[in-house]
């Protein structure tokens, strides 16, 4: 199979073989072809070269509803539910029940929802309800449903579990092993080596439009598949740093938002990149959200280098040399509409001001200083952010981050979303920051990443302090043990 866009080749002469009956992982870095291959299997997509069979057969979908009549369903990342339609009116789109009369039946249609969303694990998600008033995870487990409700031969699942709770993603699971019982094939798409090397039978790795590595699950291991993917050695390798600083960069003490967060003491020194873990709804993001200003404090107190931090709102934070990198990018962080510059400056437009015009040229001009610092892959900065990779739209935060000169820099989830590649070059970059005396404070919910970035960890357990980590104490055991202290 091959395929190429204006000159570009995206995929060279791979070679592919699905069976029924087996979950086949499919890992690679973004740009390297599994979307595009994905899509040719599908019907979105025509190759350039090669053939497809299917059981036995030949053929060549000239559309996606075509792939689905002949029992391909694809579940892409993007969600595409209709948000102004109720669930089970999701679910039956285009094939909606009939009443012996010609309506739709309503009674019908509720009932076989249900049915489909229990097959996903997801019968807490009521059916009439209206699509878009659910949570971004429970939409994407609708998308999942949907496709299921097709009992497809090839089953494609592209990143499912990223928005999911762990209880979700334990109903997912169940779900894909059924439908391997079953006999369908599946092609497991993710970013979460964990999950891939739990769930699928066979991993097969793509590296710059080729097949690199392929081979059953149990025969290989994160750090190889880390480096089959990017071609570098693995990443969740710690590297000890020196951090001579003794300052106190932020305290918190008996520090509570009267609702999530319950009598919290911290101690983070200068330079330092200090952890926060814990399970869903442990407090990690109430916790940098407090700190910045998004959440009110209601009680104990917060200091800054030794001063009483006074957090009224998010730009005074700012000010005074706090910034966050948000969770979930597409939603908190990018503005998709705007170009990259833009994108970056737009925290640090003072001092790009000469009042009451904006210096551009300066703002362009930091903008490349960040753009070779961070290794930002662009034509221009000033092409729409929404048309670069995840990877590159989380550099691009970054580059805002860090364009207000920070202090004290929190981040939540910074790599969420992101292949292995960028987090490689996110890692670094933390890590040279800290380097260079920036303070640090990760929430991170990926035990690795934790353990191979942070100097020290605080373990939150339903909004408590369930205690602090020194590098030497850190663990996974000891860490997940922590965690689950409150449950």
């Amino acid at each position: 199979m091959a395929k190429s866009f204006g000159g570009n080749h995206v995929l060279r002469s791979v070679d592919i073989d699905l069976y029924p009956g087996e979950v086949v992982g499919l890992l690679g870095e973004n740009g390297a072809g599994k979307s595009t291959l994905m899509q040719i299997l599908s019907g979105g997509l025509q190759a350039d070269a090669g053939s497809i069979e299917m059981h036995g057969k030949p053929i060549c979908f000239l559309s996606v509803a075509e792939g689905i009549a002949a029992g391909v369903s694809f579940v892409h990342q993007e969600l595409s539910v209709i948000g102004a339609l109720s669930v089970a009116e999701n679910l039956h789109l285009g094939r909606m029940p009939k009443t012996k009369l010609g309506f739709v039946d309503g009674s019908a249609m509720r009932t076989a929802a249900g049915r489909i969303l229990a097959r996903v694990g997801a019968s807490n998600i009521d059916p009439l309800r209206e699509a878009g008033t659910l949570r971004a995870g429970e939409q994407q487990l609708v998308e999942i449903a949907r496709a299921a409700a097709r009992d497809p031969s090839l089953l494609i699942l592209d990143e499912p579990t990223s928005s999911l709770t762990p209880h979700e993603v334990e109903g997912f699971t169940a779900y894909v092993r059924e439908a391997r019982n079953r006999g369908a094939a599946i092609v497991f798409i993710t970013h979460r080596l964990e999950e891939a090397l739990a769930l699928c039978d066979r991993i097969v790795v793509l590296r710059n439009g080729s097949i690199v590595s392929e081979g059953p699950a149990r025969e290989t291991s994160r750090e190889q598949i880390v480096t089959d993917m990017t071609g570098k050695p693995a990443i969740y390798e710690h590297r000890p740093r020196h951090i001579p600083a003794t300052e106190i960069a932020l305290k918190l003490e008996n520090v509570s938002d009267g609702r999530h967060l319950h009598e919290v003491d911290l101690e983070v020194r200068k330079g330092e990149i200090f952890g926060l873990f814990g399970l869903v709804g442990a407090g990690r993001t109430e916790l940098l959200d407090l700190i910045h200003g998004v959440r009110k404090l209601k009680s104990g107190e917060i200091k800054l280098f030794g001063e009483k931090h006074v957090v009224r709102d998010p730009s005074v934070s700012v000010r005074s040399g706090v910034v966050i990198v948000p969770e979930g990018r597409k939603t908190a962080g990018i503005l998709p509409l705007h170009s990259v510059r833009d994108n970056a400056s737009i925290s640090s437009l003072r001092r790009f001001s000469r009042s009451p015009f904006k210096n551009s040229s300066r703002e362009k001009q930091r903008m490349e200083e960040f753009r070779a610092s961070l290794g930002i892959r662009m034509a221009s900065d000033d092409q729409r952010i929404s048309t670069l990779s995840g990877g590159n739209q989380q550099k691009v935060i970054f580059a805002r981050a860090l364009m207000a000169n920070p202090r004290l820099l929190l981040l939540d989830e910074p790599t969420h979303g992101v292949d292995v590649g960028a987090k490689v070059d996110l890692y670094s970059i933390i890590a040279r920051e800290a380097e260079h005396g920036l303070t640090v404070v990760m929430a991170s919910s990926e035990v690795p990443e934790i353990l191979a970035l942070c100097d020290r960890v605080a373990v939150l357990s339903k909004g408590r302090l369930a205690g602090v980590l020194s590098r030497n104490e850190m663990t996974e055991d000891h860490i997940l043990t922590m965690a689950f202290r409150e449950h």
